[in-house]
Order: structure tokens, then C-alpha cells, then sequence
């Protein structure tokens, strides 16, 4: 079968129902080095999804399902990272009866014509990318039963159209003597980049990830080229750039900052999107040196980004390049110390930079069960529930994007979310995403959060939050789950599972309103209130057997876990919250939780949240906002 088609042979009154899958999304989505990469992908099958909507929107008699608002998919400056996109996982349509396998069809023909052409334009030449795009629909004719037994049909015949390998590219998969993609590894690497690539672009890519690489840039040279989407640097430097937007009226820090700019304007002029919550406004103060701050700074303020031997490896034209790199190096390692200690003159080493950030993913619980409810199986109800998870994902997309936290969306569908946040802000951001879905309208959702090293491995981080949220969905049968964890660039990882909303005969531990974020603030150092000492971790891990003997009377098992709070400088609250997380761990609904008594789980991640994503100091005083 080389066309993914189903028609199937049964149906309701009326129009027939055409349902339309890209597949391999996922996988495309992950397989990306960048930042850029990431949102391009996501940017690119949300197109291609919009395509296929809109050719069903075009036909007679056609009315779309999913998504609600077929313009809302994308922005109208779709490739920057203000074009945030909604990535539908399928299209479904209602088409005049008798044309849904021909609108349907039209659909995946104008999507594969969409997608040929800008391979095209990137690399200036017909080039087969087998398996990209993957196409798959059904058509569902009128016929008894109504909508409900069309909708239960045409999911039943997709699933069972996924399962079918029709081998694109007449099968071929196998380049004896080809190099394979970097990225994408079932691809042949392409021996002629694109025309266009700047110099620095040294990655073996297939045909498929130079579209992705090449998404979005801007027009201009490769010294002054546009990147349009922030960079892991930039999202974790974030919250200390905007700390020094905030205090660029002070004499000290505005002439640190010329002097980083001047240090890297010798090397590069790439700019990239910043970061939402950074956007300068035009009539700002010292404009020019706040934008440059916000769109070219994020990776430049760290002193590692100044070895001599890594700029001319990454920026060093030509054998004709006369540039002293280790000059260079030199100057910028001197300006962001400069500015480190422009920005807290008491400290030996200045106020550096946060060297973490996370990745935040979300999904609602249960979704395909809720919408195969019988009750609820009509076309008006699901246009009214793509509706609220169009609302759901404007919604998230703007609490993300608010100055407060510094959010950086990749994708928001309503029913999934996927994004990066700077380390200090990646709690409360998956807090505020998870409070706005309307449980009174749509299912719950389970959340991950994952923090890594800005200069750690992007894929290894988007492919380890992916089973951080499959193991919280896991975690119980309610799911609704919040996992958080850690990969640090030792190598060294932890994660603790959750429920979102604690048992209610634990609910003592928390603050009226509070979730299971916030007792992982436990190690935490809050104003008027004794500080636990990270030490304390080394006892948990010790004692970890005797802890989680059931055994052990529960009153015992508290006791011991307060005198070691106490003498480790806690306060009993945080026994409390301590005690909370270890009933909780992996699935603890109930208040003896999975039978492990001991939060050593929960503990390693909170300490990793007091040393890597502790706030910055507040402004001092007398500083211009």
C-alpha cells in the first residue's frame, strides 16, 4: 500500500468524516541539537497540520473538527519564537458525503507537495526524504449509527493503518558508502549543504534536518545573521539579564555591559528571538544596548564561552582569518567579570550567571477517553472541547511568556505543552500552566520537569522529560502526577514523583492551596525561618533501609526523621514536609504511599533545587526599574 489510505464501508447520515494523521512527530520533534532545531520542528509539522486543515476547510459542504480555529495553529510571523504553534496530533474534518476519501487524499498530496518545496528552497534541488512526511488518514462514509459510530470507526481503522509499514522511498533503507545524519540517522547525511549555511554550520545533516536547521533564519550575512528562537545559554542566563536590563541606569553596570558588547561585536552579529519576557520596548532608556542585551548577550555573559581555541573553531573564517582569538578571549573573559562584579561588588567572584535551565512537558490525563465518551460524541461537543484547549493553550502561552517567569514555549496544544524555563522560574511555571486547565472542562494534567546544564545534550534532555512524564502517568492509576528531576553535566540524576494534589490527611504540610512544587521548597532558605542544612541528605541515603522498614511504628518513623531535621538546623514543618514527600513517592495516594518510607528521593532533588535554582539577589538600592 504506497498511499496511506482507509476507506471504510460504514457510517452516518450525512457528511463522510475524514481523519488525517502525521506520524513520527515525536521523533522528528526530538531529534534536534538546538533550541532552534526544536521549535522548527515543531513550527514545521504544525504547518504541514494547518495544510491539511485548511484543504479540508476548502472543500464543500466541509466543516473542521480539530483543530477549532485553523488560523490559530500558527502566527503570522511563524519561524521566530514569538510564533508559538500549536501542534495537533491529527486533522479531523466533516466533508459532503462521498468526498472524503478525495478531500482526504488532497490533503496528504498538498502536505507532501508543501514539505518537497521547501526542501527545494533549502538546498536548491529535489532531494527524497523517505518517511518524511508520514501521512495518514481515513475516510468514514454515511451510513447508520450517527457521529459516534463514525468517530469510533475511524479511530479503530487508523490505529489499524498505523500498524501497516508501507515502506516510502520504494524501501530503501540502507546508503551503502553514504555518511548517515548526525541527527536523524535513518537519513543520508547530504554532501552538499545548502547554499546559504554559514561556515560555522559543520554538522552532518540529511536533507530533512537542513529544512529544520534552515527555519526561520533571517536574510544577511553569517556574522549578522537572525536565529528565531533563544538559545539553552540564553534561556538559562535570562533571569540574570534581565536582573541587569533592570539596573542598566547605574553608571557601573551600563559600562560593563559596552564592554562585553564591544568584546563580542569583533567575533559575531548574530541575534537571536529573545527571550519573551526580555523584549525591550522602543522608547526604553539606553534602547540599544538593552536590545543587544536581550538578543545577542544570553551566551556571551559566562566566562566558559571565552576559550580562544572554541571561538576560532566556531567563528574563524578562513586560513586568511587574521583575528587574535586568544586576544579576543581574553578581553570578553574580562568583560563578563567586569560586569559580574559591577553587579555585586561585596562578593570575591561577582554575581554569575545561572548555569541551569529546565524543560517543562505537559498532557492531559486520559484524553482519548474522554473524548471517546459517549455521552460527549457529537461534533458540536468536540469543536466546543478543541475550542477550550485552543483557550487552555493561548492562556498557557501568555502566563509562560510573562516577564515573571521568563517561559520560552516550543509548543502549547491545549492538550500537551513542551517548554524551556531559566532554572529559578521552571516550578512556578509548570505550577501556573497545570492551574490553568479548567477541571471542570477538561481532563486533569500530568507535568515533568527537568532541569539540565545549559551545556548538556538538548536531545538527551527533550528524550529523558518525554519518560519523566510517561513514568507520572504511570505513577498511579488517577495519574495527574508531577515529576520533577535532574540530569547534571557530571552525570549525576534524580527525579521524584508526585501527585499534584497531595492526600487530604496530608494536606497539614502544605499552605492553604498548596501542591506537591511546594514541598520540594523544603531545603529552601525563606526570611525568619532556620535553614536545613543539605547535609542532612547523607543520613537519608544512610539510613534509607530503616526508613523504609514497614516495620517501623509510623510514629517511630517520624520521630527519628524530626531529630535528624532539627539537628541538621530544620524546624519539625520541615520533618513534615519531608515525611509528606517520602508517603507520596511513585504512586503514594494513600498515606503509607508505595510502602518506601523515605523521601531520600525527594530530598536529593530538593537540594539540587536550593544549589542550582536559588533566585538573585534583589536589586540594590536606589536602582532605576
Amino acid at each position: 500500500m504506497s498511499d496511506p489510505d482507509v476507506t471504510a464501508t460504514t457510517g452516518a447520515d450525512g457528511r463522510d468524516l475524514v481523519m488525517i494523521a502525521l506520524s513520527g512527530v515525536q521523533s522528528f520533534i526530538a531529534e534536534s541539537r538546538t533550541t532552534a532545531d526544536l521549535h522548527a520542528a515543531s513550527a514545521i509539522v504544525g504547518r504541514l497540520a494547518s495544510t491539511a486543515a485548511e484543504v479540508c476547510a476548502a472543500a464543500v459542504d466541509a466543516e473542521v473538527v480539530f483543530p477549532s480555529a485553523v488560523s490559530a495553529m500558527t502566527s503570522a510571523t511563524d519561524g521566530l519564537a514569538d510564533a508559538v504553534v500549536a501542534v495537533p496530533n491529527r486533522v479531523v474534518a466533516l466533508v459532503r458525503s462521498g468526498s472524503g476519501a478525495r478531500v482526504a487524499a488532497a490533503a496528504a498530496a498538498e502536505i507532501r507537495e508543501q514539505w518537497a518545496g521547501w526542501v527545494r528552497d533549502v538546498l536548491h534541488r529535489e532531494v527524497p526524504t523517505p518517511g518524511m512526511p508520514s501521512v495518514q488518514w481515513v475516510a468514514v462514509p454515511a451510513g447508520p449509527g450517527g457521529y459516534p459510530a463514525q468517530w469510533k470507526l475511524a479511530q479503530e481503522a487508523l490505529a489499524a493503518r498505523k500498524r501497516v509499514r508501507d515502506f516510502p522511498g520504494g524501501g530503501q533503507c540502507e546508503w551503502p558508502g553514504q555518511r548517515l545524519c548526525a541527527q536523524s540517522p535513518r537519513w543520508p547525511a547530504e554532501d552538499k549543504r545548502p547554499p546559504d549555511a554559514p561556515a560555522h554550520e559543520t554538522d552532518l545533516l540529511s536533507a530533512a534536518n537542513w529544512v529544520k536547521r534552515r527555519w526561520g533564519r533571517g536574510p544577511g550575512t553569517a556574522d549578522e545573521e537572525r536565529i528565531g528562537f533563544p538559545s539553552t545559554s540564553s534561556i538559562a542566563s535570562a533571569p540574570y539579564r534581565r536582573l541587569i536590563l533592570d539596573r542598566l541606569g547605574e553608571d557601573e553596570v551600563r559600562q560593563a555591559v559596552t564592554a562585553l558588547r564591544d568584546a563580542v561585536r569583533p567575533l559575531t552579529r548574530v541575534r537571536e528571538s529573545p527571550v519573551p519576557g526580555l523584549i525591550v520596548p522602543p522608547d526604553a532608556e539606553h534602547a540599544g544596548l538593552a536590545r543587544w542585551l536581550a538578543e545577542s548577550a544570553g551566551p556571551w555573559v559566562y566566562p566558559d564561552a571565552w576559550d580562544a581555541r572554541r571561538l576560532h573553531r566556531e567563528f574563524g573564517r578562513d586560513a586568511a582569518d587574521r583575528r587574535d582569538f586568544g586576544r579576543l578571549a581574553a578581553a570578553g573573559r574580562r568583560a563578563t567579570n567586569g560586569l559580574a562584579h559591577a553587579l555585586a561588588p561585596e562578593r570575591s567572584d561577582g554575581l554569575q550567571p545561572p548555569a541551569y535551565l529546565a524543560v517543562v512537558a505537559q498532557d492531559l490525563d486520559g484524553m482519548g477517553r474522554f473524548l471517546n465518551d459517549r455521552a460527549s460524541v457529537s461534533p458540536a461537543v468536540h469543536r466546543q472541547i478543541s475550542a477550550r484547549l485552543s483557550k487552555l493553550a493561548g492562556a498557557q502561552r501568555a502566563a509562560l511568556r510573562a516577564r515573571r517567569l521568563l517561559g520560552v514555549p516550543v509548543y502549547t496544544g491545549g492538550d500537551d505543552l513542551l517548554a524551556f524555563a531559566p532554572a529559578t522560574t521552571a516550578i512556578d511555571a509548570a505550577r501556573d500552566c497545570h492551574q490553568l486547565v479548567p477541571l471542570d472542562a477538561l481532563p486533569t494534567a500530568s507535568t515533568a520537569v527537568l532541569y539540565f546544564h545549559r551545556g548538556s545534550s538538548l536531545r538527551r534532555a527533550v528524550v529523558e522529560v518525554t519518560r519523566l512524564l510517561h513514568d507520572a502517568k504511570d505513577s498511579h492509576p488517577d495519574k495527574h502526577a508531577l515529576a520533577v528531576g535532574f540530569l547534571r553535566r557530571s552525570g549525576a540524576r534524580e527525579s521524584t514523583i508526585q501527585p499534584w494534589v497531595p492526600a487530604p490527611e496530608l494536606a497539614t504540610a502544605l499552605p492553604a492551596g498548596g501542591t506537591a512544587a511546594d514541598l520540594l521548597a523544603v531545603f529552601a532558605a525563606e526570611p525568619q525561618r532556620r535553614r536545613l542544612s543539605p547535609r542532612l541528605l547523607g543520613e537519608l541515603t544512610r539510613d534509607a533501609d530503616e526508613f523504609a522498614d514497614r516495620h517501623l511504628p509510623e510514629d517511630l518513623y517520624e520521630a527519628e526523621l524530626t531529630r535528624l531535621v532539627v539537628r541538621h538546623g530544620g524546624a519539625p514543618a520541615d520533618a513534615k514536609a519531608l515525611a509528606c514527600l517520602g508517603y507520596l513517592e511513585r504512586a503514594g495516594r494513600p498515606a503509607r504511599g508505595d510502602g518506601r518510607r523515605t523521601p531520600e528521593r525527594a530530598a536529593r532533588v530538593a537540594v539540587f533545587l536550593r544549589q542550582e535554582c536559588r533566585p538573585l539577589p534583589a536589586h540594590s538600592t536606589g536602582v532605576a526599574r
